[in-house]
């Protein structure tokens, strides 16, 4: 299938492409390509979300609510598991699936995507999706992960992890680290290069992400050649610091034009969090695994982040990015303007994310080992 827009806007998102520095941390700020209207949505984006904000308006109150319960969770997952993206990839990528044994035992299905000759002693891209913890799947990331291996011929691999309420905290996070684990002892029969593992996730899966860095550090193995956080969850603890605060009237810049489909998307994703707890079935949050924001180590390996203009979890993202700067570890931010959240997810659909995996690759090519 065709893009849902013109390839062209790709290369513009780079030329206008500008440094700024916000919360004291150094960003590379990339505009809508084809509008200059100060805190505006895509328009692409703007399209798709004025229709749900119409919706939410007349939604009972009880639909929007966020707990544990099997009727919420249901509703929720068939949001979340929707498959977006639009498929622009036109060369053959091999899907393998195959499963890794769990610390209980559990087989765990992963999916390694690859061309039929990859480069040899190819980095490895380990993606893990996002979803709350509670949904999402392989299926969501699917075109983005082909789009990788297409534009680069290395090997990537994703993981069905187990997710919560089902299943409670740690059980999905130490299903991450078991498929971590097993790709440094592994990958090299597929031909690829065991010291250039690249973890990578979005939202929730960029908590993920960052335990397996931690205890990559914990364990002194170093197989996490860096981490690639596509709009993390960061600070679950809500830790309130004057970087991880905010004001939506004061801090976020929404076009007034915009404002009455913004506003309520950050309002309503950003009360999400402290449902968390319950659909973990944890209510200790306050540690460094689920709130990585609260204790960074100067040992973290080189670090992208990537986040939207009216994402909810953007201040945190630029907070935890304060600290690793601060320690000295290498560490690159981007802030998409007029995008929300889990754009990775809208390959085909918006040039930002097609966009956000050209700058991945470039990411991963820059710090192999």
């Amino acid at each position: 299938m065709t893009r849902k827009y013109d390839i062209t806007l790709v290369d513009k998102i780079k030329e206008k492409q500008y440094q700024m520095t916000r919360r004291d941390v150094a960003v590379t700020v990339k505009p809508i390509p084809d509008c200059d209207i100060t805190g505006a949505m895509d328009p692409r984006l703007y399209q798709t979300q004025k229709k749900i904000s119409l919706l939410m308006k007349f939604m009972p109150k009880s639909l929007m609510k966020f707990d544990a319960s099997p009727k919420s969770i249901k509703r929720l997952r068939k949001m979340f598991n929707n498959v977006d993206a639009t498929p622009i990839v036109e060369e053959t990528i091999d899907e393998f699936n195959f499963t890794v044994k769990a610390e209980d035992g559990y087989e765990i299905p992963m999916i390694r995507f690859q061309t039929e000759t990859p480069i040899e002693n190819s980095p490895v891209l380990y993606f893990i999706h996002g979803g709350g913890f509670f949904a999402g799947s392989i299926d969501v990331i699917r075109e983005a992960l082909r789009l990788f291996v297409s534009q680069t011929n290395m090997i990537a691999v994703s993981i069905d992890y187990r997710l919560a309420p089902e299943n409670p905290y740690p059980t999905g996070h130490k299903d991450c680290y078991s498929g971590l684990r097993w790709l440094a002892d592994n990958a090299k029969e597929w031909g690829a290069d065991p010291q250039s593992i690249f973890v990578a996730g979005d939202s929730a899966g960029g908590n993920l992400t960052a335990y397996c860095s931690n205890r990559d550090i914990e364990e002194n193995r170093q197989d996490v050649c860096g981490q690639i956080l596509l709009y993390p969850t960061l600070n679950m603890g809500e830790i309130k610091d004057q970087y991880t605060e905010f004001d939506i009237t004061r801090d976020v810049m929404m076009y007034k034009k915009h404002e009455n489909v913004i506003r309520p998307t950050i309002e309503i994703f950003s009360g999400m969090t402290s449902g968390l707890s319950e659909i973990l079935g944890t209510d200790n949050v306050l540690n460094k695994y689920l709130t990585p924001y609260m204790s960074v180590s100067e040992k973290m390996p080189p670090t992208m982040i990537t986040s939207g203009e009216h994402d909810f979890l953007t201040f945190e993202s630029l907070a935890y990015a304060k600290k690793l700067v601060d320690l000295g570890v290498n560490t690159t931010v981007t802030i998409y303007n007029g995008m929300g959240h889990a754009y990775i997810d809208q390959i085909g659909n918006f040039p930002q994310a097609e966009d956000c995996i050209y700058d991945m690759i470039d990411f991963v090519k820059k710090n192999r080992r």
